[in-house]
Formats: C-alpha cells, structure tokens, sequence
C-alpha cells in the first residue's frame, strides 16, 4: 500500500532489469501474460477522501485477495485493469493475517490456480506481480528462501522484490501458479520479502462478509513483539544488530518448537554472528536434518564450517548447494573470499525494519 513517499527510498527492493531480462528469455512473453491478467490494482478512497494504492489478484470470477493494511482505511474500493474498473461491494477481512477477500462484479480476468504452501520448496524458483510503485504492474523473479511455519501453514519468505504499492501482489510458480499474497519486507534482514500463503484464503472465503468500511485489529506484523511468531521476532532481532537477543529468543524458540528447522536455522545463523560457531554448527545440522538440501541452511552451514578452519567440509557443502541454487552458490563464493562474511543481496537496500509496501 503507498502510504509515505520518504519510505520509497529505504523499502525500494527491485530485481535488477537484467536478473527479469534472464527470466523473461528462459519462461517468455507468454508465462508473463498469463500472470498479468490475474493481477490487479487495487484503488481506495478513505473517510478524508485521500486516496490509497496497493495490489491483487482475481481468485475467482468476483472475488480478488488483497491484504487488509492496503483496505483497512476505507470507504469506497475499486480494482482496476488497465481501463477496466470494477467496484467492490463487500469484503470478508482476516485483519490477523493481514488478508481481504474482496467481492466485485464479473470481471473477465484469469483467475490464479492456488498452490498450497506445504508443497513449495526453499530454492525453487518464484516470480511477483503487481504494482509496485502504484502506476504500472511491475514483474520481479527471485526465489523462496524458506517458509516459516505459521497459523497450521506456512508465511513464504522470497528474493522476488517488491516496494511501495506492492502489497497484495501475487508471488507465482514456475508454472503460474499463486503460491502466496505480498505482505510485508524486512529489507535489513537479508533483503526479505514476506507472502502469506495462498492456501489461507479459502479459510479466508469462510468468513462473514461485511459492507466496505474501516477495519479495526492488527496485522502478524504489528503486534507486540511478544504477540507475534517467532520467527518475526528473531527477524527483527536481527535487523537490530541485537545478535546475542536473537540467540537467546531463537535458543527459547528451538525448545518450544524442536521439530522445526526455521528455529534450528535461524539459531545457528544468531549464535555464529556471537562467534559461538560450534553450537552454530550443532544447531543448523540439526536444522539440515529436518530440511535436507534447504539451500538457506546449507549456505550458512558452510559460511560456520569455513570460520572453524574444517574447509574441506565447507567445500562439499558449497558443492551440493550449487546444485540447488547456483545465485546462492555464487553469495557463498565470495563470503568464502571475505572471511565468512555474506556480502549483502543485490535487492536489499539495507532497510533495518520491518514495513509494509
């Protein structure tokens, strides 16, 4: 949702035009399309009669999902394509989540095919639409980078950059399907994007609908920390700086939750930055145990056995992380050249918050 123009700058998380060029030649004009005519903008007027901006996608022949933070202010929505433009008469809102279905008339658009998030895979290759900047639909690919266990599925964390206006965007597969709706960033945090999972709004259609009014209640992402799921709250530990916290937390987390490796990972990747690379190590193989082949896991697994002299086993690791994904392979390579230290990604502005677009 475009709300403050000062935060352009710092949220700004665009793929660079030759990373989509690459992925325009490998999946053509036609992938593209098909994404495009199930994305749309999402226009909202509120009780000052200032106007907001954000994204959505068409999830049925009158139904779009956007995400409540771009609606919550509302009097009167819209969604447009192109010069097509379709008001809403009603919307079903799951504030917690931060998701709101949206009822329109017929609208002669594709609809998504929904994907659940348990199916997708850290490393497999991912792709948003939407408008970013609020003018123009705006395409990024990227990759997942992990998921996060949240609420019985899963929040999908992504390379696919998005920025101001981007929320409510779709995240796709490879083969076009909706794996999840462009939420929220933290760009300090390894250049982040966050998607809750597509798969949530058929909970989301069981709801009552109610006319188009202001919305009460927060997002995940609001909350107090203590509210929020864990995973939110190491993350933003992290953009902090405040590692010796985030392993403490994320240390709490792994005993609250042992059988997920988020928690091992995220433990491992805390507790190397406080130079405790031993139980480092220990934590993210036992997170490697429970996600084999998780490229992010591997990646740091590798960065841990490198800062302990065992480079050989560093090697192998790097070896098999290639296999998964040769853009992570190549972030490893030159930490390897810097001492173990990840260079920061090619989309991550370094924003050190959490935030909305």
């Amino acid at each position: 949702m475009i709300r403050l123009s000062a935060l352009l700058a710092c949220c700004l998380g665009l793929s660079s035009t030759a990373t989509a060029n690459e992925a325009a030649e490998e999946f053509g004009s036609a992938f593209y399309t098909g994404l495009s005519i199930s994305v749309v903008q999402v226009r909202v007027l509120n009780a000052a009669g200032k106007g907001y901006f954000g994204s959505g996608v068409v999830v049925a022949e009158n139904e779009v999902i956007t995400n409540c933070h771009v609606t919550r202010q509302a009097v009167r929505i819209e969604v447009a394509k192109g010069a097509l433009v379709y008001p809403v008469f009603g919307q079903k809102a799951d504030m917690s989540n931060d998701l709101c279905l949206l009822r329109t008339g017929p609208m002669p658009l594709r609809v998504a095919e929904l994907r659940d998030a348990g199916s997708v895979k850290a490393g497999e290759k991912s792709f948003y639409y939407g408008y970013s900047g609020g003018i123009e639909a705006f395409f990024a690919p990227g990759r997942v980078a992990t998921t996060h266990p949240h609420d019985g599925m899963a929040v999908i964390e992504t390379s696919s950059g998005f920025a101001l206006g981007g929320s409510g965007g779709g995240l796709f597969d490879a083969r076009g399907r909706l794996m999840g709706i462009t939420t929220f960033l933290a760009s300090g945090h390894a250049g982040g994007y966050f998607a809750m999972p597509a798969e949530m709004i058929r909970r989301v259609r069981t709801l009552p609908e109610s006319d188009v009014a202001p919305i009460d209640g927060l997002a995940i992402w609001e909350q107090p920390d203590a509210a929020q799921p864990w995973f939110l709250r190491v993350a933003r530990m992290g953009t902090q700086a405040r590692w010796q916290a985030a392993a403490e937390l994320a240390g709490e987390w792994t005993q609250a939750q042992p059988d997920n490796a988020d928690a091992w990972h995220q433990s491992g990747v805390a507790l190397s930055r406080i130079d405790r690379h031993a139980d480092a190590l220990a934590a993210l193989q036992k997170a490697i145990s429970l996600a084999p082949g998780h490229p992010q896991i591997l990646f740091h697994t590798a960065l841990t056995l490198s800062r302990i002299g065992r480079s050989d086993e560093a090697a192998n690791i790097r070896n098999e992380l290639a296999l998964a994904d040769t853009d992570l392979a190549g972030r490893l390579d030159k930490a390897l050249e810097n001492g173990g230290i990840p260079p920061a990604p090619g989309n991550s502005p370094g924003c050190p918050r959490l935030d909305t677009c």
